[in-house]
């Protein structure tokens, strides 16, 4: 697919790229001279906890865990919650 540069050096995507507006892309100039464009989602700086590996690895393993989830229904059964996990660390 052949595009054309405007004045101010910009490029329009076709709709079937995949890319909408406001999309957050990766802009990579290789050594041959081409352009790669890579979408990428962006993540906040607090939540980079979650994507070290170790923490990915961990999640992963939780995921993978047969046990059944614990439903809250109550005050008293979070407390008790709260206090078995405090108790544990």
């Amino acid at each position: 697919m052949l595009l054309q540069t405007d004045t101010r050096r910009r490029i329009t995507l076709p709709p079937n790229s995949g890319i909408k507006p406001g999309d957050a892309i990766d802009l990579e100039i290789l050594e041959d001279g081409r352009i790669m464009l890579i979408p990428v989602e962006t993540i906040p700086k607090h939540q980079l906890w979650a994507w070290t590996t170790e923490s990915k690895h961990m999640i992963e393993t939780s995921m993978l865990d047969p046990s059944p989830s614990i439903v809250i229904e109550t005050g008293e059964q979070e407390e008790a919650l709260v206090k078995r996990w405090t108790d544990e660390g």
